[in-house]
């Protein structure tokens, strides 16, 4: 028997024959061209057939079209196509190589940027620069079919592959590679398959007559488990089609404390593919719309088409609660490819906000779009992001103000009581909450930046990861000021970053007084199910308790033995 842990992915428990697969290398040659017209004609014509592939490529769900949408653009990108050029008309580089060299390139300026999802887009770019190298060399990609009902092991999967596949035999993913923000775990979240990955090199260690038993929440696999191990396996089995029986049984409960405590539950979502998930769950709204990586999208340049979008969510959203549009977290490490933004220190540098009050036609063109969806709905709401201090939001709110009067003056129909919030995400911000909550109808918390930013921990530095501590005594008296700020100018906080979606949290994200969080859509109805479990009364004690602690790992020690012992269903 052989066990390994991995990243768990997608949740689910499987144990089944396994499938394995695994890509041929592709090589490529160093010479150079001994024709440069040639090579360059060579690629032209192996850019358009990739182009055509990714057209024939049929998408099946909104996941599955958002990423050929995105594969497009990458194709298309100009400054890329213009490096492969330039590598064979300049350099002299035969045309496979002229690719591999821009890719190279491409990848190591990826791998400096300071995001696990920007970072995760590496694998996207190489499924475009491989389907291009393959096209130019002739050869045959060797197509992903599971011919039987398995578990697929496989060193790595490339998007374009799982959209493609044939998946009624697919029971589960166990992959060498790969991470939690990358495009095939998100299709394999959507799809609804378990998944583990970053697995090291198990496939080369299974064959197809195995047999694998996985844990796609755990991130857990074993293969070809012992009688005991079964055992274990297939009671989890039954455990967990017990507790999926109850999850959605509780879809239409409120998230309700012991005494009486209501926790509004919203979801996070990129576009309008997360809203039937978020509705499914039981979202009380939307709680985080991030609008940035609309601009990915080819089609969302077309104004009637971003009005639509915004419209449409709003409306589909309406029944069920509000949906809250962050403005564009444009700059820094999430730049469109037709903005030419280089700077030394990017995360800190012109991003969001800060690049919106200076271009101020794109700020104004997605304020009256928001504006315009508003009147769908009265409980719309508009969040600003990366704000530094109170004079930096009253700008910012003043601009929507000039916004607001030239809609009035063209006659355009919005939500006069649209609610205005900002993100709570860099610690200048957090400690004066206290003023800047008398300027917005709401906060909302980003602790994903808010920590990083707080014990200046790069959360994607793997030498200094074990630094990255939610639980660190700083960041929560920072929850604990903001919290309090709120309250006492009448406003709710809300949490949208990580921790917002995390259980075992809870018992201090409730007891600081947290009103509504928002998280993927996948993990509402578990947060719901345990915050019915507990009192706010007992969180807001241990709450208490934890700010008195000296370290992170105390207050890690602390809440582990709360939730071992207190409030469990």
């Amino acid at each position: 028997m052989l066990e390994r842990s991995g990243i768990g992915i997608s949740s689910g428990i499987v144990m089944a024959k396994a499938y394995v697969f695994r890509h041929s290398e592709i090589y490529i040659s160093h010479e150079m061209a001994e024709d440069r017209d040639a090579a360059l004609a060579l690629f032209e014509a192996a850019y358009r057939k990739t182009h055509s592939d990714i057209d024939a490529i049929e998408a099946s769900g909104e996941d599955e079209k958002a990423l050929l949408a995105v594969y497009k653009a990458m194709l298309e990108d100009p400054d890329y196509l213009l490096l492969i050029r330039s590598n064979i008309k300049e350099r002299g580089y035969n045309a496979a190589w002229a690719v591999e060299a821009a890719t190279d390139k491409y990848v190591s300026l990826l791998e400096r940027v300071n995001d696990d999802f920007f970072k995760e887009r590496i694998a996207d770019l190489r499924d475009i620069s491989e389907r291009l190298m393959i096209s130019i060399s002739s050869d045959s990609r060797r197509e992903v079919s599971v011919p039987y009902p398995a578990v697929l092991a496989a060193d790595y999967l490339l998007p374009s592959e799982i959209i493609s596949m044939d998946l009624s035999n697919v029971l589960g993913l166990c992959l060498d590679k790969g991470g939690v923000t990358s495009h095939a775990a998100i299709l394999a979240r959507s799809l609804g398959i378990p998944s583990v990955f970053a697995l090291g090199d198990l496939s080369f260690h299974v064959t197809d007559d195995d047999v694998i038993a996985m844990d796609g929440k755990a991130g857990t696999v074993s293969v070809n488990p012992d009688r005991r191990t079964r055992s274990s396996y297939r009671k989890r089995m039954d455990n967990e089609l017990r507790s999926e029986a109850e999850l959605k049984a509780d879809a239409g409960l409120p998230a309700i404390t012991k005494d009486g405590f209501q926790v509004s539950l919203m979801g996070n979502i990129e576009g309008m593919e997360g809203i039937a998930a978020a509705i499914k769950a039981g979202a009380d709204g939307i709680g985080l719309f991030r609008t940035e990586f609309l601009m990915m999208q080819p089609e969302y340049a077309d104004e009637e088409k971003r009005n639509a979008i915004y419209r449409e969510t709003v409306e589909r959203m309406s029944p069920y609660g509000p949906v809250t549009f962050r403005t564009y977290d444009i700059g820094g490490d999430k730049v469109p490819k037709e903005m030419k933004i280089e700077e030394e220190n990017p995360i800190l540098g012109w991003r969001a906000v800060r690049l919106c009050m200076e271009m101020k036609d794109l700020f104004r063109d997605q304020l009256v779009s928001i504006l315009k969806a508003s009147a769908s709905c009265h409980g719309t709401r508009l969040m600003f992001p990366m704000v530094s201090g109170s004079e930096e939001l009253r700008s910012v709110i003043a601009f929507l103000d000039e916004v607001k009067d030239e809609c009035r003056g063209k006659g355009i129909a919005f939500d006069e009581d649209i609610k205005i919030g900002t993100m709570i995400e860099i610690p200048s911000a957090a400690i004066t909450s206290d003023v800047i909550a008398r300027y917005v109808d709401f906060m909302s918390i980003g602790t994903n930046d808010l920590i990083q930013y707080t014990i200046a921990v790069d959360r994607g530095n793997e030498k200094i990861s074990y630094l990255y501590r939610p639980l660190h005594p700083a960041v929560l008296r920072l929850l604990a000021h903001v919290a309090e700020s709120a309250h006492k100018n009448g406003i709710p906080v809300s949490m949208c970053g990580e921790m917002a979606g995390y259980p075992d949290y809870l018992p201090i994200l409730i007891g600081l007084g947290i009103d509504e969080l928002s998280m993927a859509p996948s993990s509402i109805m578990e947060v719901r199910r345990r915050i019915r479990t507990l009192s706010r009364s007992s969180c807001a004690s241990f709450a208490n308790h934890v700010l008195s602690l000296p370290d992170a790992q105390e207050i890690e020690n602390a809440l582990k033995e709360f939730n071992s012992t207190y409030g469990k269903a």
